[in-house]
């Protein structure tokens, strides 16, 4: 629906849809406890779902309704729950906390080869962050072919350098 909504011109900005990745997203929320948080990619609707946020409320953010997670104001890219602990594309961490609790940190292959994702393998590494990153490989990023864009062939590899 969130695609068809964008293609009709109701949604603002970019429409990112969550399209051929659904199953990483519920394997990974069968593992969280409460407490732990989320942040995700621009991809991220499959997400809010999966933690428990409401359709209704998703739907309402894309289309920039005031119901929506954000007051209609994130859009696609910036949704927000505190309650469910989804922090979009809002980045924080447990390690002064003194918890249990890890963040879920998501980003697709597109972004796997930018150097903000080796800064935050570098930072995680250096601080020991809670952090799992998951690495959603739908195999296109933003319509490029992971072959035509990375050197890379086992993303899953290029955090060696930090000892993960």
């Amino acid at each position: 629906k969130a695609g068809q909504l964008y293609g009709m011109g109701l949604i603002g900005g970019f429409g990112h849809l969550y399209i051929g990745q659904e199953a990483v997203v519920v394997g990974m929320q069968l593992c969280t406890i409460p407490g732990d948080q989320v942040i995700t990619s621009y991809r991220d609707h499959g997400h809010m779902l999966a933690c428990g946020m409401e359709a209704r409320g998703v739907m309402a953010e894309l289309t920039g309704r005031i119901g929506g997670y954000s007051k209609g104001k994130g859009g696609s890219m910036h949704m927000f729950s505190r309650e469910k602990g989804f922090y979009g594309g809002h980045g924080i961490a447990n390690m002064y906390r003194g918890n249990n609790n890890v963040s879920l940190t998501y980003f697709g292959e597109g972004a796997s080869n930018q150097g903000q994702v080796y800064e935050s393998f570098n930072l995680a590494a250096l601080l020991k962050l809670p952090v799992i990153f998951v690495i959603e490989n739908n195999k296109y990023g933003m319509g490029t072919s992971v072959e035509r864009a990375s050197a890379s062939r086992d993303l899953s590899k290029n955090a060696a350098a930090w000892g993960t």
